[in-house]
């Protein structure tokens, strides 16, 4: 693709990255086939094709309208795209770029901004989610159907039986700000699980935000703030510990954690010495290995339920891991039934289901239908968003797969 951004942005680090991911795109318009939004709208201008064609024509001096504004933000930013595109265009960093450029023209709704203000300001922060989301469960019964299901219903944490294994490596497991809250069991489980598989699981001191939130809200200076203050804690809890991994168990946080590298390239001052701690982010299920759980733990028996297997767009396309994980859990025996266009994503996206209810609510029922096909006695995935967002309307109790494996170790061993 031919551009011609405008002299002042060519000369910003964003503006040049901005022109090498517009330069290859071909216009072939293969991402369309795979996009939710274009599935559902059938706009091409709510298809990456377009979106690309919009932010393009903003940064080449085009005023930006709240039309263009309205098409980026319906965008899910799944990255499905990306999997799909012949010639590697780096979708994601285009349009968080883009939507970036566009939101300093000062556009946005007063009513927009605000609800993303609070966002910004109270779902980053434990504390204050916490309480946010207490009261919505309590008032739950009070509130009507359609903010009812916005409402969460908490699962307290489980307690596991400690497992005679011997650790041979050490990990930091992240809590996460909304997991901690909304699902204290997945971080319950994990403990469990990375135990079998033999390491030693120290959690934070103080839980903190990886970033995403404000990232993808388009408050940089916000998501660069918690990535300092991150990477700093951790650099310093190495020292004292050695840790072999960082591990993330939600997989929105773990993409974000790995980008930490890009983002720290638009901070000024020093950071090179932050490099060894970004190697060391995972996945959870980078360690998670079947041979690994059978040979610690001979008793060992996984549960015979039907499953499906809900793929998070950030573990198939961020971390491109939902084949590594499908294939671990059925070498421990596990049945996982794949529903239909398994690539589309289920709407949650971060906050995309609290600012764009009508589109994410579409997503998710095609979702569920998908998924209850096969009438599963449970439906697993690896994101806490995925996890609240499906179990807002299902008929199926929707657990991360660390709790499946957990219970299973619970009653097996």
């Amino acid at each position: 693709m031919q551009t011609s951004i405008t002299a002042d942005l060519l000369n910003t680090d964003s503006g040049k990255r901005a022109d090498e991911i517009l330069r290859k795109c071909v216009h072939c318009g293969f991402c369309t086939a795979t996009c939710p939004t274009y599935q559902l709208l059938g706009d091409e201008l709510d298809g990456p094709r377009g979106r690309i064609y919009q932010i393009k024509s903003v940064l080449e001096g085009q005023p930006a309208d709240r039309e263009i504004l309205t098409h980026l933000d319906r965008c899910l930013t799944c990255r499905s795209c990306e999997t799909t595109c012949p010639s590697g265009v780096d979708y994601a960093e285009l349009i968080d770029i883009g939507r970036l450029h566009i939101e300093q023209k000062n556009i946005r709704p007063f009513g927009q901004k605000l609800v993303r203000n609070l966002l910004g300001e109270l779902l980053p922060y434990r504390n204050r989610n916490a309480l946010l989301f207490k009261l919505g469960s309590f008032f739950r019964p009070l509130l009507p159907a359609s903010l009812k299901q916005k409402a969460p219903l908490i699962r307290p944490a489980q307690e596991y039986k400690q497992l005679d294994t011997t650790p041979q490596k050490t990990v930091l497991l992240l809590e996460g700000c909304v997991q901690s809250t909304l699902s204290p069991n997945t971080n319950s489980a994990a403990n469990t699980v990375l135990q079998a598989l033999g390491y030693k699981v120290i959690c934070e001191p103080v839980v903190s935000c990886c970033g995403a939130v404000n990232q993808h809200l388009n408050q940089v200076e916000k998501a660069e703030q918690w990535v300092l203050k991150n990477l700093s804690s951790w650099k310093q809890l190495n020292e004292n510990k050695q840790l072999d991994a960082i591990v993330s168990t939600a997989t929105g946080c773990g993409v974000m954690l790995k980008d930490y590298s890009k983002i720290l390239k638009n901070i000024s001052h020093n950071t090179e010495h932050y490099q060894p701690i970004i190697e060391k982010i995972k996945d959870i299920s980078e360690l998670f290995s079947a041979d690994t759980l059978r040979n610690n733990l001979k008793s060992f028996e996984q549960g015979k339920q039907q499953v499906s297997y809900h793929a998070p767009c950030t573990l198939t396309h961020g971390h491109k891991l939902s084949e590594h994980l499908y294939a671990q859990l059925s070498a421990l025996g596990y049945q996982l039934n794949i529903p239909q266009n398994a690539h589309l994503c289920c709407g949650s996206a971060g906050t995309y289901s609290l600012l764009q209810p009508t589109l994410s609510k579409q997503l998710r029922d095609n979702k569920l239908e998908a998924l209850q096909q096969c009438s599963p006695e449970v439906i697993i995935t690896a994101n806490v968003g995925c996890e609240h967002h499906l179990n807002s309307a299902g008929d199926s109790p929707v657990l991360h797969w660390v709790e499946l494996i957990a219970n299973d170790i619970e009653s097996s061993c």
